[in-house]
């Protein structure tokens, strides 16, 4: 089945603030070489299953970058990163989404591979372990993304 999220073309030129309300263009991310964005909501339990990964990628990575954005306010997603001890850098998406709209997301999470370019490369939406690992080999990982002693499914919709 092919993602809903668009899959291709421009990342949308879009800037959204961080946890201290400073506001940040998002093509920042790419602009060393690959960038894994991933959007999600810390209410949804499929994001709160991807975010430790995404997080143990983020510690491993060695090219490229990573970012998180979050359709929360500040507080909850403030409460998140201590809950699940996030180190990655985070964007707050307010209300009504402007940047999920632009990229036809219609479930969260939805990792985004975006290149130098600001080409979207590829899509994975909800929890995907293969695509994860895929993608944690692409950002220079060193070894396997998952372990025997993960309790993740394999994939779970969004």
């Amino acid at each position: 089945m092919a993602p809903a999220a668009r899959s291709s073309g421009p990342f949308p030129d879009a800037s959204l603030p961080d946890l201290d309300g400073v506001v940040k263009p998002l093509r920042a991310a790419w602009s060393d070489g690959d960038a894994l964005v991933l959007i999600g909501h810390g209410d949804c339990s499929t994001t709160r299953l991807a975010l430790p990964f995404f997080e143990r990628l983020h510690r491993r990575h060695t090219r490229g970058s990573l970012l998180l954005v979050l359709q929360d306010g500040a507080a909850a997603a403030r409460q998140l990163r201590a809950q699940l001890d996030l180190t990655l850098p985070i964007r707050l998406e307010p209300s009504p989404y402007a940047l999920a709209a632009a990229l036809c997301i219609e479930a969260v999470p939805t990792l985004l591979l975006v290149g130098r370019d600001g080409q979207i490369a590829r899509v994975s939406e909800g929890f995907d372990r293969e695509a994860l690992e895929s993608l944690a080999a692409r950002m220079g990982s060193d070894g396997p993304l998952f372990t025997a002693s993960d309790r993740a499914p394999s994939f779970r919709p969004g």
